[in-house]
């Protein structure tokens, strides 16, 4: 009877919270993963009160800023561009290349939450912003896009874009809890220099066409290397003239496409990138890529308005690999690409070599390997808020 009575008082305590002050319960809410946080919020009335509370966000916020000195949760994500399959079974639902959040860690992280999640050509993750990521069923002919928060697995679909476009270049920007998606032809090879420019936004929940000036006539966009959104306008690696074809969606007197300088030293066309480390925009590249001297070169833009670049750094790989780099990739007759900047790290980078996914920190010239049978060249730093970004229910 002692042992019965004993067990219902347990589960009367478990259950019964009224005794416990709105502070002390807040207090104890915000110390959960945030993972899990939205779950709770269907464990009672009382518990979604305070959890949906703005108050409960920016105490959550703040805590989680602090912990970290400033730097935000992230992680790399695997984009799976391909529209064929090119990486191997077991890599499909391996999404994350890194465990650099404990709500990220757990084992075959994948985006099977969304309606079109076939093993045989995985979704697409075409950018993110504000903890959001905008993905696709194709690569090319694009008309199902998907918005997501794939920490919380919400998600909502948005209409068919009027146009089919063979290939699209895509911006997504995501800010105060209104998000739009701005895509326009990958290539133009004239005679005119408009362009047709399809705009969604969550505001209106349609899309919105217009005929906006191209600064060169024969244009070709960067698809493999991520849209930087910096200094409120979206940056796309052009390959054709090598330059930055800038797009401002709010700059309503000046619009249309423009043109960017990249640093006047730059050698490579191909293996490339566009980045931001700590609030900086950066250009990152590999020089002679399989045989002869190989460089890595980064710079940064110290000035945005007069386009001025200074290099940061300039290293030969062929004298800066730590002898443990021999016991698992040989150095030579790799082909060497970079693969992504550290948000939140001047010296570190991402590059694929000798089929694997490596870091490298370009102050100590050390290398680790982060993931071995590695196959894609498509990854995308992908910072998380610090309080989940909700994502507005539709009204289309």
């Amino acid at each position: 009877m002692a042992e019965t009575s004993q067990k219902a008082l347990q589960q009367q305590i478990l259950i019964d919270d009224s005794n416990i002050p709105d502070w002390l319960l807040t207090e104890i809410l915000q110390r959960l993963p945030v993972k899990h946080i939205f779950k709770f919020k269907c464990v009672s009335k009382r518990w979604f009160i305070l959890i949906s509370d703005p108050f409960f966000a920016r105490l959550y916020s703040t805590r989680i800023n602090t912990s970290l000195s400033t730097s935000q949760p992230w992680n790399l994500l695997f984009r799976y561009l391909y529209e064929v399959r090119i990486v191997p079974s077991s890599m499909i639902d391996t999404r994350i290349a890194l465990k650099q959040s404990q709500d990220f860690s757990s084992p075959g992280f994948s985006l099977n939450f969304l309606p079109y999640s076939k093993h045989d050509c995985p979704i697409k993750i075409l950018a993110s912003s504000n903890g959001l990521l905008l993905c696709c069923e194709t690569f090319y002919w694009q008309k199902n896009y998907y918005i997501c928060n794939p920490l919380i697995q919400q998600w909502i679909a948005l209409p068919k874009p009027p146009k089919a476009i063979k290939s699209v270049a895509v911006g997504f920007i995501c800010k105060d809890g209104h998000y739009e998606v701005i895509r326009f032809p990958t290539a133009n090879y004239g005679p005119s220099n408009t362009l047709r420019l399809e705009t969604f936004s969550s505001e209106t929940g349609k899309w919105h066409c217009s005929i906006v000036n191209c600064p060169v006539l024969d244009y070709y966009i960067k698809t493999d290397s991520p849209v930087v959104h910096y200094n409120g306008s979206l940056h796309w690696l052009e390959f054709r003239h090598s330059k930055i074809i800038t797009y401002d969606p709010h700059n309503g007197t000046n619009t249309g496409l423009h043109l960017m300088n990249l640093p006047d030293d730059k050698q490579s066309e191909h293996l490339s990138l566009l980045g931001v480390s700590r609030g900086r925009f950066r250009y990152f590249e590999v020089t002679d890529t399989c045989f002869g001297p190989r460089d890595l070169r980064v710079w940064v833009l110290s000035d945005y308005d007069a386009q001025r670049w200074c290099l940061e750094y300039r290293i030969k790989f062929s004298g800066s690999w730590i002898d443990e780099v021999n016991e698992f990739i040989p150095k030579d007759n790799f082909y060497i690409f970079p693969l992504a900047l550290h948000p939140h790290e001047f010296d570190i980078v991402y590059l694929g070599y000798g089929g694997c996914l490596v870091s490298y920190n370009l102050g100590t010239r050390k290398l680790d390997v982060v993931h071995r049978n590695f196959y894609s060249h498509q990854l995308l730093a992908f910072v998380f808020s610090p309080w989940p970004t909700t994502i507005p229910q539709p009204f289309w």
